[in-house]
This record gives C-alpha cells, structure tokens and sequence, in this order.
C-alpha cells in the first residue's frame, strides 16, 4: 500500500543540546505527523519545502544508517520490520518496499539483498536501483557491511578461515575484490564501516592464540593496518579515522578499557571506563565518544547514554542520557539513536562546533521521553477504611524501567507508611494500595496526612520523578477503638495492675499474614487498675465518639473511664451497690437504638439489662430484667453484632466449656440460645474485639488459661452467619506480657 504524509510546517526551531548548557525544562514540542509515500524514484527526489523542527519517526523506531540528506530507521509493526527513509530538509518519510535493509555510512546509500541479489538505492537522489548479483561467489557468501557503494561479502575459505570479498558494479559491471593483507586462517567475527572508505575487521587466527583488528583501504582492498586485541571473547568495538584506530578492551572481571592510538603507530593511549557492551565511535581526531546502549537495561550505569573525551585533556562532556546506537554520518560527525532528559528520544547529530566542543542537534524525533513522565489518574482525598475500602493513587507513566514507591506522612505525629516498590518495564498505568497500616503494621491514625511520589528510572536515566499531596482519614469510631484508628485494640491489665493497649490488626491479624513484627507497638495507660475486679469495654459509653473503660471497683462502684482517643480522662463515678453482679458484659447495642448497652447477671442468676443513654454523667438508664436461670454460665460476653441479626449479641460459656450464643432481637430480648462449640473452658478471657480484618464482621480474641507459653493467645474471625458464627481457631505468637502470668485481656 501507498501512504503519503503531507508535512506541515512547524513553528519551533530544531533544539540543539551544548553538553551541559541545557535549558532547564525545555521539551520538545510535539511534531507534525511526517508525511509518508511510494517508493519511487520522484518521491525520493523531494526536495520542496522546508522543515523548521525535527521531523518526526514512529515511537520504537531504529537507526540503520544517515547520509548528507536523511535518516534511514526501522521500526516493528504487526506484519514485521518497516523501513523508512526520512529526509532532513522536508520531513517526508518514504516506506520501502520489505526489507532488511542495510545503510551505508555517510551516505544516502542502502541495500537490501534476496538469494545472491542486492539491490542499491540512492535514498538522496532517488536514481535507478542498481542491481548486483553475487551468485557467483557462491552460497555460502554473505553481505556483511555496505560500505559507500561498495558490498563487504564474506564467505569461509578452504583452512577454516574468511575471505572477505569487496563487490562493486561501476559503469554496469560487477568488479569482485578480495581484500588482500589477511592471514589465509584468520577467521573473522566483526565487521565495521567507519568512514566510506574505511573497513575494520576483527579476527581469530584457527591454532593460534589472540585477537586481532585489520583496518582495510576500500579503495585498494588492501589491509594497511593490524594491532592485537586483548578480547577475552568476540566483543568489543573499533573504529577508526585517516589518523586514529579507536577500540574496547574487554576484560574476564567485566570490566572495559578504551583504548586508542595513531594509525600505524604502537603507542596506545588507554583508559578504563567501567563494565558492558561499550560502543566507541572518534569524532574527528580531537574526540572519541563511547556509551553503553540503555534500551532494555534495568539497572544503572554510568556509561548509558553517549560521553565525549577530548583526546587532548581528557576531559569528558555527557551529550546523551541514554543512547541505542552510534553511526558516522556524511561531515565527519556521527548520528546517534539516543535521548536526553530535556529533548527525549530521537535521532541526534553529534558534531563539533566552531570552539572545538562537541554538541549533539536532534535531527529526528520519535516523540517518546527519556525522562520519567506521569498522568495522575486517581487520588484519594478522603478515605474511612472501616467501610472495607483502601486507598489507592494511579499514574500512567510514558516509560518503563521505573520503580514507584509511595510514602504517607500523619501530620500530628510524624507516623508513616511506605509503600512496598512497583516496577513497570514498559509504558503504562501503574498504582499503589493503602490499606491503612503504618510502617510497623498498626492501624493509622485518624487525621491529615501527605503523601510523595517517587518514581525512580531503574535504568539509571534521567531525574527521579516525584509528586505530592494530602489525605484525610476519616475513620469511624469502632467500639474497642482506644488510639482514634477506627481499628479495634486490646486492653491487657499485667499482674501488677499496669493497663496496656495493642493495636489488634498488627497482634492478631497482620501477625498471621506476614510474620511476626520485629516489635508490637503498646500504649502504657498507667498503674493502679487492679483496684477494679471486674474491667468491660463498653464502646462509646459517654459519648466521647470513642471508646471508653468500666471498672468495677472491690467495694461494688462502678467507675466510667471516657476515652478521648489517646487514652482515658479522669474516671467519673457511676453508682454503687454492683457487687451484686458476678458477670458484667457491655457494648452490645440489644436495644436496637444505636447506643451500646450494658447487661449484668446477679448471683441468683438473674440478668438485667442497662440501656445506654450516651450521657457522661449517666450513661445508663435504670435495670430493666432480662431473664432468670444465667447461673449455668461462667462467662458472658458482648460481642457487637456478630451473627448478623438485628441487634447486639451475646456468647455464654457454661460450667462445661459449652459456648452459647444469643442472637439480639433489638428490643432488649434474645432469641433461643444457640450452640457453638465445646472446648472454651481452655480460656480465661473470652473478648468480643471488634473487626480486626476489616471484612465488616466483629471478631472473637481469647485468652488461654494456662498462660507462659506462645499458644496462650488466639483470635477467631467472625462469619457473620448465626449457624456458624465463627472460622477456625487461630493462634498468635504472644506479645509481651500477654501469655506471662497473670494477666486480665478484655
């Protein structure tokens, strides 16, 4: 198929990077789609109009070669390799017929071959192909280099070695050369076109040690130079000038020496550069340049991109930040498939300018960054993690080899969290998950926060992209919420009386994802609690919005301590005369009007019920009787709404271990208890704890009876199905003190 683009002209001028005098914050503005036509002699003539800005090439594309009048690149699509030649001056774009093609350096030349065949195209002018045949040299030749006109054929010998054969057609007739000057056994691995005129190959010699580097006048066929290389394998690269030989010196250790001499001399000038596939290319006889190709990399190194150093002083100017491919051009410079930070990737023409320092002009543009760039797509402003959702950011990056990592900063208390690293090897959406943890695995804070992004070129190129901003987390009250997270904690009361609080997610649940923490984060609220014989979270009893602590002291008053969110306010007295009660459990709203109740079962086995008021001075209204025959069980606990009936519910554990459970009706009564299990006279406490795995069910922590071993503790996740309240049993490594003595878990 024919395509034509019609260019337009655009309104920037081409930018041109001076090493190290950048323009901070220039970009390239985006150019107008190229035009593309027919392979035919007159679309290749085009020589009309101008072209004011870098023309433009297709995103992933590749340079082959570039002469005095354009750029020839390759690019993948969904039916196999494209060839395009580009002009400078226009920005008309010609597809080629299928390829491969190979270009010629410094010249608008290319060929491209079929069965012996080759086929010349003067990309520039647009003249008759020139067709030669090489079937003469045999099947087993092969075109490795063109080099100007002239096609660089190789094809093995009689002793195991290469004859390298040099095929031109001048005034239609095909003239075969063989270059002459190699030794019959030298058997060569790498072929280079410098200059039109200038032909390097390097070579092992079958039975003999060593490698070595013959440098070839095209125009006689005749090696005129040879030096050993110390190439501990076939790599390396060399090039050359009418003055210099350039090449790399790769050591065992990984390690790359550049290393460069007069030709036809034997002093060498060398220099260690660092370690990988350096390419090494002279711009004219004052500079050489070298640089790792970055395309595909994922770690750093200093040699991406393309450096320059004077061959005079040794000084060294960076011109690329990331580079793929370094070829001569047609005025003594090079052409170079490469990208900076400021200009992105493209095609650049590295030169040296009239003060003798190198500059590098982007000639060509696949309009793709080099530097890191970002869409935000989704930030949170406000999250509550209680209603089982998390917090989530997105960007979409506009290239790969990048880390992500996110960091959030609680503005009152410095907390943090920072996200585990998100890689992304190509272009695309990438995000981040909160799931409202701090860097220890304890439940966030309520409150502001700020958060940075970090997005780092894993490839070493280019500025680390950051962006930030500010969340707010709103979490509701939770009824055993001690620390304003909107997460449950436990209260645990050690032997000598001091009141401790863990944060549940990170003790219980976290704990059996991810191991246990290298340190439980607790809260110290202080001596003097084992004055109360009886300790019960109520929830938000006094209408605080957060939890709060009763205790029943050893002469039957009942004490109310109001949470405020970091721990408890001066106790308030609520009555006397409650040391009729053997069994005091609240925080299960069984009214039905939102507030958490209170019920108490009398030594007679009576129980009675207390409806909350949210009052701080009187936070229950007067004892309304339950029902009668609760001296069967041993221990009653409020658990929240557990089993998904319409109101609060209760567990009671008989004298036999029998565990009940008594699903709220909402108007002060329970249903028909049901039957949970046997086995629960194991522990001592029994705690309705709340939600600690943020699924929308309360959950269940128990306490072992015997105590000083790690199988003390463990919590079971609620179902919220009546018929089976309850998961399995899980155990939990026991924090300090829990599990060591006697302690009281409520």
């Amino acid at each position: 198929m024919i395509r034509v683009h019609t260019p337009q002209r655009l309104l920037v001028t081409a930018v041109t990077a001076v090493l190290a005098v950048t323009a901070a914050g220039m970009t390239t503005p985006a150019a107008a789609a190229p035009s593309t036509t027919a392979f035919t002699a007159a679309a290749l003539a085009v020589t009309a109009g101008e072209q004011d800005a870098a023309p433009a090439l297709p995103a992933g594309s590749h340079l082959a070669a570039g002469g005095p009048s354009g750029v020839l690149t390759s690019v993948a699509t969904e039916t196999g390799t494209e060839y395009r030649w580009t002009r400078y001056s226009t920005g008309v774009t010609t597809v080629l017929p299928p390829g491969p093609y190979l270009g010629s350096v410094g010249t608008d030349l290319a060929v491209t071959s079929a069965e012996g065949v080759h086929t010349l195209y003067d990309l520039g002018t647009g003249a008759d192909p020139v067709v030669v045949d090489t079937t003469a040299l045999g099947p087993n030749a092969d075109l490795q280099r063109l080099a100007g006109s002239t096609l660089v054929m190789a094809r093995p010998n009689a002793v195991g070695g290469t004859e390298v054969h040099l095929v031109d057609k001048p005034e239609d007739t095909v003239v075969d050369r063989t270059v002459t000057g190699l030794p019959a056994n030298a058997w060569v691995y790498r072929y280079e076109v410098s200059t039109p005129d200038t032909l390097l190959l390097a070579y092992n010699t079958a039975g003999a040690p060593g490698k070595h580097l013959a440098i070839v006048d095209v125009a006689t066929g005749a090696v005129t130079d040879t030096r050993p290389l110390p190439f501990v394998a076939n790599e390396g690269d060399a090039t050359a000038t009418a003055r210099l030989v350039a090449w790399t010196e790769p050591a065992a250790d990984g390690s790359v020496t550049l290393a460069v001499a007069p030709r036809g001399d034997t002093s060498v000038t060398r220099t260690p550069l660092g370690t990988g596939n350096v390419q090494v290319e002279l711009l004219g006889d004052q500079w050489v340049t070298y640089g790792v190709g970055s395309y595909r990399q994922t770690a750093p190194n200093p040699l991406h991109g393309l450096t320059a150093r004077s061959l005079t002083t040794g000084r060294t100017v960076k011109l690329l930040d990331s580079m793929e491919r370094v070829v001569g051009d047609a005025h003594g410079g090079l052409l170079v498939r490469g990208g900076t930070a400021a200009h992105g990737e493209g095609v650049y023409r590295v030169s040296v300018d009239a003060a003798g320092a190198p500059t590098a002009t982007l000639v060509a543009t696949t309009g793709e960054p080099t530097a890191i760039g970002a869409v935000t797509r989704q930030t949170p402003g406000t999250v509550d993690f209680g209603t089982g959702g998390n917090a989530r950011w997105s960007w979409e990056f506009d290239r790969g080899n990048v880390e992500l990592r996110l960091q959030l900063t609680h503005t009152a208390t410095g907390r943090r969290w920072t996200s585990e690293p998100q890689h992304l090897d190509r272009a695309h959406v990438l995000g981040v998950e909160w799931t409202g943890m701090t860097d220890n695995r304890t439940s966030a804070p309520n409150g502001a926060y700020t958060w940075r992004m970090t997005a780092r070129p894993t490839d070493g190129i280019g500025p680390v992209l950051e962006r930030t901003g500010a969340l707010t987390v709103a979490n509701r009250p939770a009824p055993h919420d001690f620390s304003d997270s909107g997460a449950p904690d436990l209260l645990v009361r050690d032997g000598s009386g001091r009141l401790l609080g863990y944060d549940a997610r990170q003790t219980l649940y976290e704990t059996g994802r991810w191991g246990t923490p290298s340190q439980r984060e607790r809260v110290d609220h202080g001596p003097g609690w084992n004055a109360y014989d009886r300790l019960t979270v109520p929830g938000d009893a006094g209408g605080s919005a957060h939890a709060d602590v009763l205790g029943r002291d050893r002469t039957g008053v009942l004490w109310l301590h109001q949470g405020t969110g970091k721990g408890f306010s001066p106790r308030t007295r609520i009555g006397g005369g409650w040391q009729i009660y053997d069994q005091l459990a609240a925080g299960s709203d069984v009214t039905g009007d939102n507030r958490p109740d209170l019920v108490a079962t009398d030594k007679a086995g009576v129980m009675w019920l207390y409806k909350g008021t949210g009052s701080s001075s009187t936070p229950y209204a007067n004892r309304v009787r339950v029902g009668a025959g609760w001296t069967i069980y041993d221990r009653v606990t409020a658990t929240g709404n557990i089993a998904g009936a319409p109101a609060g519910d209760l567990l009671a554990r008989d004298r036999a271990g029998v565990l009940w459970m008594y699903l709220g009706k909402g108007d002060g009564t329970f249903a028909t208890r049901i039957r949970v299990g046997a086995g629960w006279n194991r522990y001592s406490d029994i705690v309705g704890v709340g939600d600690t795995n943020r699924d929308g069910r309360p959950d269940l922590v128990v306490q072992g009876v015997a105590g000083g071993t790690h199988e003390t503790l463990a919590h079971y996740l609620g179902t919220g199905d009546w018929r089976a309240p309850f998961g399995s049993r899980q155990g939990v490594y026991n924090p300090e003190p829990l599990g060591t003595g006697d302690v009281t878990l409520f």
